[in-house]
């Protein structure tokens, strides 16, 4: 406990200053009617956003067998993302419950993470014309608070994933979690049950990868875009860029098949030439084209 009011005690000045202004936005960060939403964009070839979806202030690195020496920085960035094909849309992770944006640092501390969050998802997907029943599909690389924080607003969308992850989600012990409530809907969604790749939308362009390791059923996602070319979005399969260069990673994956799904995305990346995006890595955060300017 000492060691995770420490971490908390850390967050600068800065971000204490960018909270209270979340605190005295948050009155009018409502979400948009959506009769009063942009039109929704028009593609022609696959588009990629990128949303802020909170931060998790944390500083524990050993967790993850790294040093303070050897992380640049110990917190994470959580971030989700839309995809655009000319055939619907797929949204992938739905990061921090918009419920914490406005609400203090300090009461929002879970296992170590503190949870810091300014905006919400579905505001910001409405900047871009798009509202909740406009998602075709739902992707959440695995079941954690800040990866399925606002899972119910999309219900609606069918829910592609691996039947492993979707066992854990709904087990006894994961619905004893306070962040189950903020999924639980999803029990009831149209959930499709995909083995092995999927390729999204038959074309090759957007496709779900079985990574399995930090969780039984974890997944990442493939794109290739005209423009930018193939990018591979990780999920968790790494927290920081130090893990990839260092090759570390919790002790409880070393035996659960994350050292082999990294092996195998690795030479995905090699043999496609793709961008590895690490979501939690702030670096990566600080540097990526947020929405609603995009990749395509």
């Amino acid at each position: 406990m000492n060691s995770n009011r420490r971490s908390i005690n850390q967050v600068s000045k800065a971000a204490k200053a960018l909270l209270l202004s979340g605190i005295l936005c948050s009155g009018v960060m409502g979400v948009a009617k959506a009769d009063s939403l942009p039109p929704a964009p028009k593609v022609e070839s696959v588009r990629l956003y990128v949303f802020d979806c909170g931060t998790l202030v944390y500083n524990r690195p050993e967790f993850y067998n790294l040093t303070r020496d050897e992380v640049k920085d110990t917190n994470m960035s959580v971030t989700c993302y839309l995809v655009m094909h000319p055939k619907g849309t797929l949204l992938f992770d739905t990061g921090l419950s918009d419920s914490l944006v406005g609400r203090p640092l300090f009461e929002n501390a879970i296992a170590g993470y503190a949870q810091l969050k300014f905006n919400t998802l579905r505001g910001q997907l409405a900047d871009i014309g798009i509202s909740p029943d406009k998602i075709d599909y739902l992707v959440i690389s695995h079941w954690h608070f800040d990866h399925s924080g606002n899972a119910n607003d999309y219900a609606s969308a069918t829910w592609l994933g691996y039947e492993s992850e979707r066992m854990e989600m709904f087990s006894d012990a994961a619905k004893k979690y306070p962040s189950f409530s903020t999924y639980a809907t999803l029990e009831k969604a149209k959930f499709r049950a995909v083995r092995g790749e999927y390729d999204v939308f038959g074309d090759g362009s957007v496709r779900l990868l079985p990574t399995p390791g930090h969780t039984p059923g974890h997944s990442s996602l493939f794109l290739k875009l005209k423009n930018t070319g193939a990018i591979v979005l990780s999920g968790d399969l790494y927290h920081y860029e130090e893990e990839r260069t260092l090759n570390r990673m919790p002790d409880r994956e070393k035996s659960a098949g994350t050292q082999e799904s990294r092996a195998a995305i690795e030479a995905l990346v090699k043999q496609s030439g793709a961008q590895l995006w690490i979501g939690h890595s702030t670096e990566f955060f600080r540097l990526v084209r947020k929405s609603p300017a995009w990749y395509d």
